[in-house]
């Protein structure tokens, strides 16, 4: 990564923790351990603030922080990056028809998910009236090496509702731009699992083809900004984790 880019995502995260530090100064430890008295006995008083401040911490990170990494590392690469992007385009009816019956059927468990088959299935539906359908990506670059990339950013365990939902306008897209070798992923910006092949979460399984359309923690990054970006993320955060106590004052 260049070092703008690093600065960018430095100034961010520091930005972000300066809010945290206001947001710790609106209880005592005192208030805390009588709020959460059995976790005062198991944790330091450090643990029990991270304790507090971790949902907001979780919830920032997931609808904002993470978003806006991933757009300041693809920009350091690609020209045309957008977040929160609507796509609008017109398909025939009959696509349209079986995006919206592959997903209902894979939800409802009836199949197994395979993007192969999925495809074949909608390059078929290519008859009806041409109608209109609208998206927002999470992520869109318009410009990646690979082809057209669409990215849906959620949390490593995402619900039914969810992964129905990043499915449908994965293929969507797809759809859009048929021919146009489009790419279209769920991405967890890390994996709890550590390992890929340790990956547990039966909503993903049932809804993905887990091998074709899920980037997991350092595939992501690395499609994003090319190979090498996770382990250049993982030595700036080991970099900023002195400067982030200190706005927390924490130790």
């Amino acid at each position: 990564m260049k070092e703008r880019t690093k600065e960018e995502i430095r100034n961010l995260l520091l930005d972000f923790a300066r809010k945290l530090s206001v947001k710790k100064r609106d209880y005592t430890i005192e208030e805390l351990k009588r709020a959460f008295p059995f976790h005062a006995l198991f944790f330091t008083d450090d643990a029990i603030i991270a304790f507090k401040l971790q949902r907001s911490i979780v919830t920032t990170l997931g609808m904002r922080i993470y978003p806006q990494i991933a757009k300041i590392v693809a920009k350091d690469k690609y020209e045309k990056v957008y977040i929160d992007c609507p796509i609008e385009r017109e398909i025939p009816e009959e696509k349209a028809n079986a995006i919206e019956r592959i997903v209902t059927d894979l939800r409802q468990g009836r199949v197994e998910p395979n993007l192969e088959r999925e495809e074949a299935e909608i390059r078929r539906s290519a008859k009806g009236k041409l109608v209109r359908r609208r998206i927002i990506a999470d992520i869109f670059i318009e410009d990646h090496e690979d082809g057209p990339l669409f990215m849906e950013v959620k949390s490593p365990r995402p619900n039914l509702d969810v992964c129905a939902e990043s499915k449908k306008k994965m293929l969507y897209f797809r759809a859009f731009f048929e021919g146009g070798n489009p790419q279209a992923f769920i991405g967890f910006p890390y994996n709890p699992f550590v390992y890929r092949n340790k990956y547990e979460h039966n909503f993903v399984f049932r809804i993905f083809d887990f091998d074709k359309e899920v980037l997991l923690g350092e595939e992501m990054w690395d499609k994003l900004g090319g190979k090498g970006t996770f382990a250049e993320l993982l030595d700036l955060l080991e970099e900023l984790k002195r400067e982030v106590k200190k706005i927390l004052g924490v130790k």
